[in-house]
């Protein structure tokens, strides 16, 4: 009897925890051409290509709580810099893996100067990035792994810049440089490797698939900063002076009490094999 009131109390623990902890997974969508496109087991972001209206706070339910997400483009106010992207069947046709749905439409920037944007960021001091933010606010206390999908059933491959805060935006810590990777031949210019989910249909595996890992304070907003960049290898061109983001998954590390509830169920049940 003792023997299943422990059991019965850590399994509580461990539960309580879990529930508490669920996933926060987005989608963005455009509601160009047939959009929007929702991913299944994903909350949706739709938002209007170009129109400034249509980008703004969207509010969630995870970790037991409500999550605001907001992306912003600071440093321009030209509406045609606001990317909501919707593929055609044509290059989703070139999509051959898993999860069309979160790839065929994403958000970003489009950074060329004929639409509004800063031009090609060469990160020298002298010429200026086209950033897009990606503001999450009332996230609860804790550690959290971060993944984001960057890829586009179209020609987009560019270069982009990933910096994040957990003070509000009051600083940002070191720059990581990352890609976006494209599945249909050809563009201006061209990727030099397509990546079709032929050989791996699993869009978590893609090199453009970005990780990371953060601890919120719980007070703070957590704030993602990203910008093309000329990488003064490739040549430029139309197909990298883009950003853009299909979703992301946001997960909770484990707690130390969902830790520590599951070390005790495997030391009670190691005694009870042994009694």
């Amino acid at each position: 009897m003792r023997f299943r009131v422990l059991l019965a109390v850590v399994l509580a623990v461990v539960f309580a925890q879990c529930a508490h902890a669920q996933n926060l997974f987005v989608d963005f969508n455009s509601n160009q051409d047939s959009g929007p496109h929702p991913m299944a087991g994903y909350q949706s972001y739709d938002a209007e290509h170009e129109v400034i209206a249509s980008f703004g706070p969207r509010t969630y339910a995870a970790f037991g709580t409500n999550v605001t997400v907001t992306p912003a483009w600071p440093n321009t106010t030209a509406n045609t810099v606001q990317q909501a992207i919707d593929r055609g069947a044509g290059n989703d046709a070139n999509w051959l893996g898993d999860s069309l749905d979160l790839l065929t439409d994403w958000i970003g920037s489009d950074s060329r100067t004929t639409q509004g944007g800063n031009g090609d960021w060469l990160r020298d001091g002298a010429s200026e990035p086209t950033y897009m933010t990606l503001n999450l606010a009332g996230l609860p206390a804790g550690n959290y792994d971060w993944l984001s999908f960057h890829h586009d059933t179209e020609h987009m491959w560019s270069d982009f810049q990933v910096e994040l805060s957990t003070d509000g935006g009051a600083t940002f810590g070191a720059a990581i440089d990352h890609q976006m990777t494209d599945s249909t031949d050809g563009g201006s210019p061209a990727s030099p490797m397509v990546f079709t989910g032929a050989a791996d249909p699993d869009p978590l595996n893609l090199p453009s698939t970005f990780t990371t890992s953060f601890a919120a304070n719980g007070v703070d907003d957590v704030v993602f900063r990203f910008a093309p960049f000329a990488d003064g290898v490739d040549p430029t061109g139309v197909h990298k002076q883009f950003f853009g983001m299909n979703g992301f998954e946001l997960v909770p590390e484990p707690t130390a009490s969902v830790l520590f509830g599951i070390g005790a169920l495997f030391m009670l049940v190691r005694r009870r094999r042994q009694q």
